[in-house]
């Protein structure tokens, strides 16, 4: 039989092109325009803060409204609309002068951003590559973090060239999002390999000894799912990722800040280093899965937070601040977990028939994973200390190494239960 030629490289050049613009440029960027927006039009910062939990909300919602479209319409139809929805909406922005009016302005950017992000590039990964899934998916993920490398300062730079700044920077984002996001949907972008008459990437491979692989489990639909014990497993998974990278991340520099007393210095050579780490961490994260599994990998990068979150919590106790470069490494390479986790795991849990669905309503219980992890690291921190807490999130990072091995558990209940995908139809 005539191997049917592998149609799925532009897929890869695709999602990494969501991860590195509108990823880094709309989402990971987002961060820097709160205090020029602030100075210039007198915000206040507490008030400015409502935008980012909005947008939140509103990304969750849109997750699962876009997953619906993409699975049943147009996809390439679809993320154009979103492209223009979401550069509309920077774009307009820019007009605005009330706080209230960017909380509705970005409120809506959100749920059409939710169609070039996360979502998609988990989408289309998931579909087109089946043998070295996970490495896939972490060259695409790592876009992000290069891509806040190499935006942060262009678009900084732009802010501080005037009070108004930040409109020149936002319409840029706009237009660039715009041009290079419809190239993309249109040219490169491709639901499903069997409607291009070919398999997804490592499908139908012989082994060694000459015997055929097994066909790729279909999997489930969303209600199946939801009735499964190893729904709720990776409602946990998802929680605790969102809580462990949020309530860290957010407040590391703040005490890293307190201890030195340098204004900052300190903990901008130490964000730095994290992020080339953490970029070098998610693409190894996803060899290292591809080769050991899920679950050795997990334990891996539970060791290495533990690790990390021992080095801040020995600043805290020693006012050592040489062991934080400990954080910035041991902990930066396991943040591949936030993203890449999430992604795989819910492929070999649930499968693939109905995994835009189920990402996106998983996705919900991430956010406010992490939204609640940024609140209770302050509150724990005014109990007890800043050191004190990273050991508690030592804790939490063993406890979602439990939520990940109960997941595959069930998930391989599912499997024998429904060896050949069950058969309630997607979207019923």
């Amino acid at each position: 039989m005539e191997k049917k030629q592998f149609k799925g490289w532009g897929i890869l050049v695709a999602a990494f092109i969501m991860s590195f613009i509108p990823t880094a440029v709309l989402n990971n960027c987002f961060a820097l325009y709160m205090n020029p927006v602030c100075t210039d039009l007198g915000i206040a910062v507490g008030s400015w803060s409502l935008v980012n939990l909005i947008a939140s909300l509103t990304s969750a919602i849109g997750a699962m409204i876009v997953a619906g479209w993409y699975q049943k319409k147009n996809m390439k139809v679809m993320m154009c609309v979103c492209t223009i929805g979401t550069a509309a909406c920077f774009a307009i922005a820019t007009f605005c002068t009330k706080v209230w009016q960017f909380y509705i302005v970005f409120g809506i950017e959100n749920i059409f951003l939710a169609g070039l992000t996360q979502l998609p590039i988990s989408m289309l990964v998931t579909a087109w590559f089946e043998a070295k899934r996970s490495t896939m998916m972490s060259i695409a993920m790592a876009g992000g973090g290069l891509g806040g490398l190499v935006w942060s300062p262009i678009l900084s730079g732009m802010m501080a060239k005037a009070a108004d700044g930040w409109k020149d920077a936002m319409m840029f984002s706009a237009i660039l999002t715009l041009v290079v996001m419809c190239a993309t949907a249109l040219f490169l972008v491709k639901r499903s390999p069997a409607e291009y008459g070919t398999e997804a990437y490592g499908a139908g491979t012989v082994s060694d000894d000459g015997a055929a692989a097994a066909p790729a489990w279909l999997g489930v639909s969303k209600q199946t799912a939801k009735k499964s014990s190893a729904w709720k497993a990776s409602i946990g998974v998802v929680m605790l990722v969102g809580a462990l990278a949020s309530g860290v991340t957010t407040h590391v520099p703040n005490f890293i800040t307190e201890i030195a007393k340098d204004g900052g210095v300190f903990s901008g050579t130490v964000l730095s280093i994290y992020s080339l780490v953490s970029i070098a961490g998610m693409v190894g994260g996803g060899v290292v899965m591809d080769k050991l599994g899920i679950k050795k990998t997990v334990l891996i990068a539970v060791v290495l937070v533990a690790i990390g979150l021992g080095c801040c919590a020995g600043v805290g106790f020693t006012g050592n601040l040489t062991l934080a470069y400990g954080y910035c490494i041991f902990f930066a390479a396991a943040m591949c977990l936030p993203k890449l986790l999430p992604a795989i795991l819910f492929s070999e849990v649930f499968g693939v028939k109905d995994y835009g669905s189920i990402y996106a309503n998983l996705n919900l219980f991430f956010l406010i994973g992490a939204a609640l992890g940024s609140v209770l690291t302050s509150i724990l921190m005014g109990i007890m200390g800043y050191a004190l807490t990273w050991i508690v999130y030592i804790v939490f990072a063993f406890l979602m190494y439990l939520c990940v091995s109960a997941a595959l558990k069930g998930g391989q209940k599912l499997k024998e239960e429904w060896p050949n995908g069950d058969d309630v139809e997607v979207g019923a």
